[in-house]
């Protein structure tokens, strides 16, 4: 018996190996920025910048406060300037995959009808009907393939998006709240 995955990816074509190659760069970039967007640690990232600093400073010193206040905004800018330029480079990325997607399927469907129309030219009966026949599903399946791919990653790209608008969000009111303490 023969695998249903394999049989529905050699029957879409060669269009199917792009769309699955897609799929799977795709997904993986998704759910690798996912896990990076929800775990991105800004209090180790500091705490591991200030260790230098600190031991350099006398500890009743009140201008070594004030000096590792400005250092620690000064890490927290430039942590949500990477975290920024991180996240949106990724999103390019994966916007440019997720586009990619249907218009693979639809490419396979061009492709498909071009088949179609091939098999209506022949003037042998049943060979007419059986070209006709897998040109439609070729053409059908990579179209639904294509679309399979890329509306779930749609919805996961949004959620990215959201998610990634709260983080910053804490990350500016962290970065207010260490300004804040600054001024007094």
């Amino acid at each position: 018996m023969e695998n249903p995955f394999l049989q529905v990816l050699f029957s879409g074509g060669p269009v199917m190996i792009a769309l699955a190659i897609v799929s799977l760069l795709l997904y993986k970039t998704i759910i690798g920025l996912l896990v990076f967007v929800r775990n991105a640690r800004f209090e180790e990232f500091t705490e591991a910048r200030l260790v230098p600093l600190r031991s350099s400073l006398a500890p009743d010193d009140p201008t070594g406060e004030r000096v590792l206040l400005e250092r620690r905004i000064e890490i927290h800018d430039e942590f949500l300037a990477r975290f920024r330029r991180l996240v949106r480079s990724r999103l390019r990325y994966s916007h440019a995959l997720l586009v990619a997607a249907p218009l693979l399927g639809l490419l396979g469907t061009v492709m498909g009808m071009l088949d179609t129309f091939r098999g209506l030219s022949l003037q042998v009966g049943h060979e007419t009907s059986r070209a006709v026949a897998e040109g439609i599903s070729r053409a059908l399946i990579t179209t639904e393939t294509g679309l399979m791919i890329a509306i779930p990653a749609l919805f996961l790209v949004h959620w990215i998006k959201r998610e990634f608008q709260r983080r910053e969000l804490r990350l500016l009111e962290a970065r207010m709240q260490l300004l804040l303490r600054l001024e007094n």
